[in-house]
């Protein structure tokens, strides 16, 4: 059974988490995704481990709610992610005209490298690769990469043939420990084996 649409406006004075809960996770059976507050995560936890302060330390604890709004801080588990991927990248929360609209807002065609920005942040927006709000939507793929003091992760959907997957990681660091975030080499992967003629990353 697919969940209702939304259509319903805000209310003043309600917190972010309790809309979050009645307007996206609860409608999208999301048992295991609940607001921290504060940074606790139930465990059992993936620890993480981060060098940012020039040690390497545990930071499976750290609060992340100063980079977001009050209640925005969630904790989940990899099946309640794998099921936002495909609730996003199919727009079951949304009208059909706000998916198109979340997919393209307008981007392609938009962005080019600078002297101070590299093609690897300021890319040339494209059909096939390009931001959306909220989303990057590659080769197909709507995808998300969220990343924070030693955790990565990545979730994509891919509306033509309806895949989800989800992948999270903690970040190893030491002499041989591979580069970038490595939940989208896993991703890469996966996506190679469930969708061969539609590469997660060309």
């Amino acid at each position: 059974m697919s969940p209702a649409r939304i259509d319903v406006p805000a209310r003043r004075g309600r917190s972010l988490s309790r809309l979050l809960q009645e307007r996206v996770t609860g409608p999208l059976g999301m048992r295991n995704t609940a607001n921290a507050f504060p940074a606790a995560i139930p465990a059992p936890v993936l620890h993480s481990f981060d060098a940012e302060r020039g040690k390497y330390e545990e930071s499976t604890f750290w609060n992340p709610s100063w980079t977001t709004a009050r209640g925005a801080v969630l904790t989940t588990n990899v099946c309640d992610l794998a099921r936002s991927a495909r609730a996003i990248g199919a727009g079951e929360l949304i009208s059909p005209s706000g998916l198109r609209t979340q997919l393209n807002p307008g981007t392609v065609g938009l962005g080019t490298a600078t002297s101070s920005c590299p093609a690897s942040v300021c890319f040339a927006q494209k059909p096939d690769r390009h931001f959306g709000l909220g989303v990057v939507v590659q080769n197909g793929w709507v995808t998300q990469t969220p990343s924070f003091a030693g955790y990565a992760a990545i979730q994509a959907y891919l509306p033509a043939e309806r895949p989800a997957i989800a992948v999270a990681v903690a970040t190893t660091i030491g002499p041989n420990a591979p580069e970038g975030n490595t939940a989208q080499t896993v991703a890469e992967r996966i996506a190679a084996a469930l969708a061969p003629s539609h590469p997660l990353v060309k």
